[in-house]
């Protein structure tokens, strides 16, 4: 059927007569007006940084500032009323997996609004609103942990190689498990599953913290940093699956 069909158009443009000056003179009045139209960004990388942050979601961020206000007063107030090591290391990573959650939660955001796909289909893309959502999310853990860090380490006098340890492999665990649940569609269209995983791993964090004084010991900081690097090999992965997704359209379709 396909070879009679294609057979009979074959016939039917055999039959039809091309006249070279004509085709010669179209051609040319179209290349005339394809060199007469300039080509214009319709946004330059500025004015698309600048709608980004017009444009985005400002909520979680707003609650994601509020824990870098509300962080440093409670470490001072723990550490005016003698709190000891072991207290303020709990703490720590606590305050570390909340972030995490949050985190995950700015990302996550965009995917559970429903309208991802036609996002994509719009002004904006969906990659670049995940990776502009990392990059202040990242700014602002980066930020937020190392002056935690840095002023436990200081006020209880605790190495900041032990400290940055304790808080950084609940911090990207935590992220890991989060990131975890938005890569499941389930996880996607409800973002307090996403929220129930990071609870659920900080009590993790904190029944092992609480129940073996072995954690803290010398011999245990390889244990933390070889889980710290297996954490952000875990953590890069995810996030690669993640944009492959959103590239390849399962994540944004399946929305």
């Amino acid at each position: 059927m396909e070879e009679k069909l294609r057979e009979k158009f074959n016939n039917a443009d055999a039959a039809i007569e091309i006249d070279e000056k004509k085709k010669s003179e179209t051609l040319l009045f179209l290349k005339n007006k394809i060199e007469e139209k300039q080509p214009s960004l319709i946004c330059n990388k500025r004015k698309l940084l600048l709608n980004q942050l017009k444009y985005m979601d400002k909520t979680i961020f707003i609650y994601h500032l509020v824990i870098c206000v509300i962080m440093l007063p409670v470490l001072e107030a723990m550490s005016r009323n003698g709190v000891a090591e072991k207290e303020i290391v709990i703490t720590s990573v606590i305050l570390s997996g909340i972030a995490g959650v949050i985190s995950i939660a700015e990302i996550g955001r965009i995917f559970s609004s429903g309208i991802a796909e036609i996002s994509e289909t719009g002004y904006f893309n969906v990659r670049q609103i995940v990776a502009f959502n990392m990059f202040i999310s990242g700014v602002i853990n980066l930020t937020l942990l190392s002056v935690g860090i840095f002023f436990v380490s200081f006020r209880w006098k605790i190495e900041i190689l032990r400290i940055g340890l304790y808080v950084l492999v609940p911090f990207v665990f935590v992220e890991c498990g989060c990131l975890g649940a938005l890569l499941m569609e389930v996880g996607r269209k409800n973002p307090y599953i996403q929220v129930i995983v990071g609870a659920f791993m900080i009590i993790l964090f904190y029944i092992i913290l609480v129940s073996d004084s072995r954690v803290y010991s010398a011999a245990a900081l390889a244990v933390w940093g070889a889980a710290f690097v297996f954490g952000l090999t875990l953590l890069a992965a995810q996030i690669g699956v993640l944009f492959n997704g959103i590239k390849k359209g399962e994540i944004i379709c399946m929305n």
